[in-house]
């Protein structure tokens, strides 16, 4: 894994210049949309662009993650994100075709239901101050609430949180099978700043507009916490 870790630090140097370029070729390209429609296709975007330049250093590095659909083990991670990007996916949801997005919003009730002592439980653990979060967090083997545990696959894939893009393995499939938290893992984190920077860069765009967005800013950029705990509270609040 250190090879690895070497080796993409020589042949890749990040560049911020391409999520720039992302939002302004859609803001370009976008003179019939509403705003919150241009918001949510900038996150999509962005996020797509973090799969890409990560499929970029595999490739220059000539490495394949050991990744496969149906491999679940990161599922029961803490995924730690904004309230903007909470609201970003269930504006995501409330996009889809009328049956798919009954069945993600029936799905999200069921798990906040059947889950509801463990939730509490783990969303209370301070990330701020326990550097045994992960590992007590992962103990609980509370599953993402987006995972569909019948299939062990994402409901939002397209617009899953920027840890479950980044956090990878190269080694033997068996490595996270064998350990809560297995240390030779890859994280391409660096590239979060990119994108949270360039999606604040076009809602700055929008702050004055007459729509509402649903966004309180500059609160819900800077305010991160446990995605269950967030989607919540979220959807409490449109209930």
């Amino acid at each position: 894994m250190l090879k690895i870790c070497e080796t993409i630090n020589i042949h890749y140097i990040p560049d911020e210049q391409l999520f720039y370029d992302t939002i302004d070729h859609i803001l370009e390209n976008s003179e019939n949309e509403s705003a919150s429609e241009i918001i949510l296709e900038t996150f999509t975007a962005l996020l797509k662009l973090i799969d890409s330049q990560i499929k970029e250093i595999e490739t220059k590095v000539n490495i394949q993650p050991s990744c496969c659909k149906g491999c679940a083990y990161c599922c029961y991670f803490p995924i730690i994100t904004t309230r903007l990007e909470a609201k970003l996916i269930l504006q995501y949801i409330q996009s889809l075709p009328e049956e798919q997005k009954q069945d993600i919003l029936g799905h999200l009730f069921n798990y906040f239901e059947s889950n509801k002592e463990q939730l509490e439980k783990v969303c209370s653990i301070d990330f701020h101050e326990d550097p045994q979060f992960k590992f007590k967090y992962i103990s609980e083997q509370v599953s993402c609430p987006f995972l569909d545990r019948s299939s062990n696959t994402c409901k939002v894939y397209e617009v899953r949180p920027t840890p479950c893009r980044t956090y990878l393995n190269y080694c033997h499939p068996n490595v996270c099978a064998q350990s809560l938290m297995p240390r030779e893992t890859f994280s391409y984190e660096f590239l979060h700043e990119f994108y949270m920077t360039a999606l604040n860069e076009v809602l700055q765009e929008f702050l004055y507009e007459d729509e509402d967005l649903g966004i309180t800013f500059p609160d819900d950029v800077f305010h991160i916490d446990y995605l269950p705990k967030l989607l919540k509270e979220e959807l409490c609040n449109k209930s």
